[in-house]
């Protein structure tokens, strides 16, 4: 295939922080290692939303997103190749407003990543369109009931991917699976686990409403923890979460905190790709829990946070959304479904914390390359 090029649109300014720019950014890195050419754009939106985690006010002009952007971007090479587009202003930030037109005017593709970018006029005009959908179930259940924002994208893109394996709830469309990629050269493997480190991850406890579809309701991760609220009395590992806000977060701390789990704050881990990096080395592993609804639908996602920790050889315990049917679970990833479950793949990671960690980058490398699951991509164009 000729060198493309290749427009990666995404999500990041509004909540800055890494967890959020590694969703859409290894795909921009995946690409370029391609040997494409790679551009990161970030439309606001008319209706901005925006945070500034230094101060935790809310900026609609995405001030400190954009200094974000330009300072991770930079870091990764990516300097030059990237604009936030703030709507409501007309203002563009990094390339200008004229470059960002010659750069969409001469794009190959468009890769919309978790579907957080309008699909507007001058980027329909780009001859591939990838929808990336990172919220299976409740993204079908979404477009099925004609949502006001998801309603449309199976008419403004030319491909649908999903973290799913379909079929799934509400499924209308061709949805093609895909895997979270990993940009496993940005993240190397961290020193040797220590075996009285915690046991962590970083969550939510309700993004959201649970979404209801023929008569089955697909919930959050509140269901899913509520299902282990007694796990830190059956083990000796510390369990430790930093978890953002969401609806009902304070519940929902202090009842976690009451069972002896320790939650913490997720920004301080989250704040810079460096901060991040350094939260998850400081773990003995992951402790993944999903949403309710991704288990109850056996959508077989799986996070691209836990590819993290698989890449800086951090093993992960993930709860089973049916992920064990595409993906080998045992050495480095463990599954589980119930609280027995955990506790075994727990005490498994603890017995033998440096093989686990091996294994853990192996899986990264073998399964979430971000350079191989991007050639996937264009293959199905």
């Amino acid at each position: 295939m000729s060198r493309l090029r290749i427009v990666v649109a995404g999500w990041v300014a509004g909540f800055p922080t890494a967890g959020f720019l590694w969703h859409p950014l290894a795909f921009a890195l995946g690409f370029a290692e391609l040997g494409h050419e790679a551009w990161f754009l970030e439309d606001s939106g008319d209706d901005p939303w925006g945070y500034d985690p230094a101060t935790g006010e809310m900026d609609p002009s995405c001030a400190a997103g954009i200094r974000f952007l330009a300072e991770e971007l930079g870091a990764v090479g990516l300097g030059d190749r990237w604009c936030y587009r703030h709507a409501p202003t007309g203002r563009c930030h990094g390339l200008s407003g004229a470059a960002l037109t010659e750069v969409l005017d001469q794009a190959d593709l468009l890769v919309n990543v978790s579907l957080t970018t309008p699909m507007r006029p001058e980027y329909q005009r780009v001859p591939h369109r990838l929808a990336i959908d990172t919220d299976p179930v409740f993204t079908q259940v979404r477009i099925a009931r004609g949502d006001p924002v998801l309603g449309a994208v199976p008419s403004t893109h030319t491909r649908l991917f999903t973290y799913g394996r379909p079929p799934l709830p509400a499924q209308a469309h061709e949805w093609l699976p895909t895997r979270q990629p990993v940009a496993t050269r940005w993240w190397p493997v961290a020193g040797p686990p220590d075996p009285a480190a915690p046991l962590t991850s970083v969550t939510t406890w309700q993004a959201y409403p649970p979404v209801c579809w023929e008569g089955v309701e697909y919930a959050a991760k509140d269901r899913s923890f509520l299902e282990l609220l007694d796990l830190p009395s059956r083990t000796q590992a510390t369990l430790s979460l930093a978890m953002g806000a969401g609806i009902d977060h304070a519940e929902g701390a202090s009842l976690l905190a009451a069972h002896g789990w320790q939650v913490t704050d997720p920004i301080d881990a989250t704040r810079s790709t460096g901060a991040y990096r350094s939260y998850i080395a400081g773990s003995l592993a992951e402790l993944g829990l999903a949403k309710h609804g991704y288990v109850v639908s056996r959508s077989g996602w799986f996070s691209e946070r836990t590819c993290l920790y698989l890449a800086s050889g951090r093993p992960a315990v993930v709860q089973d959304t049916g992920w064990t049917e595409w993906l080998p679970s045992g050495a480095g990833l463990l599954a589980f479904s119930t609280i027995d479950q955990a506790v075994e793949a727990i005490e498994s990671v603890r017995a033998d914390p440096a093989g686990h960690a091996a294994a853990a980058r192996r899986v990264a490398e073998t399964h979430f390359d971000a350079a191989t699951v991007c050639q996937e991509i264009l293959d199905r164009l």
